[in-house]
């Protein structure tokens, strides 16, 4: 019996819970192999130790100590305590320990010769009797008669044990007998908690051990006493039995693992590969009319739902520019659009694979403008590929140019076309194709790879007229291009080694650097060449073999800064024909880089630059100073140019800032104002009003490359010690070299009045008085126009916050108005002695909160007015369009329209040819929003002179998306 309730114990303690603090004993130190289970029972309060804090984990377990522990644990069990899961067990509870239980009391029969040969209260009254018979013969066998009696002190304390324990365990027994067994529970909570299953194989290896002492002690008994046989003892093979029922249990939750990571398997497969799927579906209808020509809006109303935004301007079909220069009054907008951006997603990616696919497609549904009504096919507008080639990331990326251009480039002055149909001057060039590339991020100088391949779909010429992509044996025909790049660091220099070419036109191949060397210089570089397919390499002739090479490089040493430069580019790269580039068509040229490349087409130069900063005299003092000369590419003396100049800015107080400036421009060794008209440029004069060598833009930093002195103060608005924060100050004296003086005085104020009134008032005076009324242009040939001219202009924004009551009312409006007297210029010319006009007044009002939230409405009435202003083509006598966008700006003197001044103060005009209008627009302008709902509608006239319509326009809008 003393087995069995080993067993039971050993039950019980395994499905108990495993809430407990930790227990101490002095002869179980740290990393003992039962330690664990010790501190366990001993938590529960099952064995509180001996006094001395000891355990005494050889010492035998008497029936005593094993009453004890049941008891212990009953009342433990009974009243739910800190050994019990929870704090508690229900009756499901104490079910599934019963179950558990008497499961392992099975194991009984596999040790019931263990109980059946277990010493009995016979065998014991048995050994009292041996001991009684040694204690008559004493004397004679020469034993101590006190180690007899310790021997039967013994014995009978045994013998009372084993009665108290047999008692106790039949009392146990019964509760257990009527349990049935459910090993189906019991392994539902071995699963539920592994623990148990490690406190069993725990304890099954503490029974091992106090099995191995009671052997040993039987042992030592039996030495002594002949009659009793230990063999009816407990055996390792009854405790085997136990480890036998634990190792099963073990198995089971091996097995139900497996199949649990089986089933974690397929869900990781199935997880491998992700899909995804949003889009929407946009519906849009309404139109746009007029009775007599087509006029624009957004001089009224800035950013309406009804402008074009697209299609080419005044400038003919070439160039694509912004809203404001395009008419609206002509338009249809309905059609059905619809946009899928379908995505495939493989995790767990490896070395080599892909690892997401995004394809984005649109369609119109139905357009009568593109589809005649009948629905188009869905058409791909752009897909992305991404993966991992031997652990480098990798991507290729398609675009159709029908819904979205293909923009790249290599180098400034090779395949540069990163702005291709956007912008303002971007060409309408369409190109449709894939660039793939490939980072070596994990290989030696860390190349990248770069492959560019397409089609472009009509044949593009810049605005000299030469092709830049196309067939010339086949005008209108699409023609293939290809490009390759590749790119490695060293040194801190990124450097590219390129080939492009556009079939039936170019090839080329070209070599960029940029970077750092050794933290301290920084250079930037390039150097191209490319010929026709009818023409063979020749690096002599620039002519058949354009080539293009520059060279900058730098060093700051914190005070001092330093840059120089060298470059050498041909002609033909003029307009981007000769780099086979579209984005740099209008305008390729410039020492500080108007647009996408550095240098003008045609030059061969060097220059210099620098700076000193000076940070703790008084606000900051910086110093600055150029040179930079210059021929055409073959050196004519008629081109030979040079710039140099001195300027700096004196931080005074308050945010106000001094700059002043001093420059110098010649020509063949004759000063000018300014770059102007240039007669020496290659494929038919200059781009514009721009000289060729180098653009002079009006106010740009110490007025370099003009010729002259002059002095500026500002204030800067933003500035954290501003005087007033919000304030912006312009003052400005100039005298321009053998050409008149210049004087500008310009406000702006951005603030908030009253809490809620936000207010945007402008003034600019700007006064140009010319000591000439012409000059000659260095090529000795070509006049310049000089206009003297006195501008005023002044306006003021107003905005309020929505109200906090009723529909959120806010208000928007606003006037602009500028006049220019031309006092003096050429001979004839119908500006002199006249003025141009410009007005602008806006009144609306915004309900942000229309009926519901997240309604609003927008109602507004605009008019403008102009006289004497650029009119839009050389037959318009109406002001149609406009050509900018300032009203509340003081950067220059236009509201809308030229006439004013246009690169340098004198220039009043920019376009030969055209005449002066004079006339107005104005019209009624509603939008309402709610969500994805949008609505807009257009009423309004473009007058003459004196006020008599000459075109009615009207028009609406509605769109609704859904988003999926």
């Amino acid at each position: 019996m003393k087995q069995k309730l080993v067993v039971y114990l050993a039950g019980l303690l395994t499905v108990v819970g495993l809430g407990f603090g930790q227990a101490q004993f002095s002869d179980v130190p740290a990393g003992h192999w039962a330690k664990e289970a010790v501190d366990r029972i001993a938590a529960c309060g099952l064995i509180i130790g001996f006094p001395d804090g000891t355990f005494r984990g050889n010492q035998n377990l008497t029936r005593y100590q094993a009453a004890l522990i049941f008891q212990r644990l009953l009342t433990e069990l009974e009243k739910g305590g800190q050994c019990v899961s929870g704090g508690q067990l229900s009756s499901e509870d104490l079910t599934t320990i019963r179950n558990g239980v008497q499961e392992l009391a099975a194991l009984g029969v596999r040790v019931s010769a263990l109980e059946d040969n277990a010493a009995s209260k016979d065998d014991i009254a048995q050994l009292q009797a041996a001991i009684d018979e040694l204690k008559s013969q004493s004397g004679q066998s020469g034993m101590s008669e006190d180690a007899l009696k310790d021997l039967a002190d013994r014995v009978e304390a045994a013998s009372v044990a084993a009665d108290t324990a047999l008692a106790q365990s039949q009392i146990l027994g019964d509760r257990l007998d009527g349990v049935e067994g459910d090993v189906a529970a019991l392994k539902t909570q071995v699963d539920a908690n592994g623990d148990s299953i490690k406190a069993l194989n725990e304890l099954a290896v503490l029974l091992n051990q106090d099995v191995l002492s009671l052997q040993d002690r039987v042992t030592a008994l039996e030495s002594s006493i002949g009659s009793v046989d230990v063999n009816s003892f407990a055996t390792k093979e009854d405790v085997n039995a136990v480890q036998e029922f634990a190792t099963a249990l073990r198995g089971d939750l091996v097995a139900l693992t497996d199949k649990v990571n089986g089933i974690d398997t397929r869900v990781q497969k199935l997880e491998a590969v992700q899909f995804s799927l949003t889009g929407s579906l946009a519906g849009t209808y309404g139109y746009t009319t007029n009775t007599g020509g087509d006029f624009d809006i957004d001089r009224l109303f800035p950013n309406n739902i009804l402008s074009s935004g697209v299609g080419p301007s005044d400038g003919g079909s070439i160039y694509v520019r912004p809203k404001w220069r395009r008419g609206d009054m002509n338009q249809d907008f309905t059609e059905v659009d619809l946009n899928l951006n379908f995505g495939v997603k493989f995790n767990n990616v490896g070395a080599t694979g892909i690892s997401d696919v995004t394809i984005n497609s649109f369609t119109p549904v139905a357009s009568p403008s593109t589809s005649g009504g009948v629905p188009a096919p869905l058409r791909m507008r752009a897909a992305t590929i991404n993966g991992k080639l031997d652990n480098q990331p990798f991507s290729v990326q398609y675009y159709n140019s029908d819904q979205q251009n293909l923009t790249f480039v290599f180098n400034p002055y090779l395949f540069n076309n990163a702005d291709n149909g956007s912008g303002d001057y971007g060409d309408t060039g369409a190109m449709s194709g894939a660039i793939a590339t490939l980072n070596g991020t994990n290989w030696p100088l860390s190349p990248k790879f770069t492959v560019v391949m397409g089609n472009a779909n009509t044949n593009t010429t810049n605005n000299a007229g030469y092709l830049v992509f196309g067939d010339p044996a086949n005008p209108g025909n699409p023609t293939d291009f290809f490009g390759t790049r590749a790119e490695v660091n060293l040194l801190g220099l990124n450097l590219g080694l390129n080939y492009a070419e556009n079939r039936f036109n170019r090839a080329g191949f070209g070599v960029d650097w940029k970077g750092t060397l050794f933290g301290l210089l920084s250079l930037e570089g390039a150097y191209d060449a490319t010929k026709s397919n009818a023409d063979v390499w020749d690096f002599s002739n620039p002519a058949t073999t354009p080539q293009a090479f520059y060279i900058n490089g730098g060093v700051n040493l914190g005070i001092l800064s330093l840059n120089a430069n060298y470059r050498a580019i041909a002609p033909l790269y003029e307009g981007g024909v000769a780099g086979m580039s579209l984005a740099s068509s209008k305008f390729l040229f410039g020492v500080g880089g108007y647009d996408n490349a550095p240098y003008a087409p045609d030059s061969r130069g060097f220059g210099v630059d620098g700076k000193i900063k000076l940070a703790n005299i008084l606000s900051g003092i910086e110093l600055r100073g150029y040179y930079d000369s210059a021929t055409n590419l073959n050196g004519d003396a008629l081109s030979a140019t040079n710039y140099y100049g001195v300027g700096g800015d004196i931080g005074l107080f308050a945010g106000l800032k001094l700059n002043a400036f001093y420059n110098n421009f010649t020509v063949n060794g004759n000063q000018y104002p300014g770059s102007g008209f240039d007669a020496l440029a290659t494929g038919g004069g200059a781009i514009g009003n721009f000289g060729n060598f180098f653009a002079y833009t009006y106010n740009n930093q110490d007025s370099r490359y003009s010729s002259g002195f002059g002095v500026r103060l500002t204030h800067d608005p933003k500035a954290s010690n501003a005087l007033v924060p919000g304030l912006d100050v312009r003052l400005g004296y100039q005298q321009f070299a053998n050409t008149g003086t210049d004087i500008l005085a310009a406000a702006a104020y951005s603030g908030k009045l009253l809490g809620f009134l936000n207010l945007n008032p402008v003034v600019r005076y700007h006064s140009f008085s010319g000591s000439v009324t012409s000059y000659l242009d260095y090529d000795g040939a070509t006049t310049i126009p000089v206009y003297s001219s006195n501008t005023l202009k002044f306006g003021i924004g107003v905005t309020t916050d929505p109200a906090n009551f009723f529909l959120k009312p806010s208000l928007d409006g606003g006037f602009s108005t500028r006049t220019t007297n031309y006092t003096a210029g050429p001979a004839g010319d119908p500006l002199v002695g006249n003025s141009t006009t410009e007005t602008y007044w806006r009144v609306g009002i915004n309900l942000n909160e229309f009926l519901v939230s997240g309604s609003v409405l927008k109602a507004g009435y605009a008019q403008y007015s102009g006289t004497n202003i650029l009119s839009p083509s050389p037959t318009s006598i109406f002001p149609a369009r406009g050509y900018t966008n300032a009203p509340f700006g003081i950067g220059t003197d236009r509201i809308f329209t030229y006439p004013g001044e246009v690169q340098y103060p004198w220039n009043n005009t920019v376009v030969t040819g055209r005449t002066y209008a004079s006339g107005g627009l104005g019209g009624l302008y509603l939008e309402w929003a709610y969500g994805n709902l949008q609505a807009g509608a257009f009423i309004g006239s473009l007058t003459d002179a004196n006020g008599n319509a000459v075109s009615q326009g009207s028009g609406f809008k509605v769109t609704y998306t859904i988003n999926f």
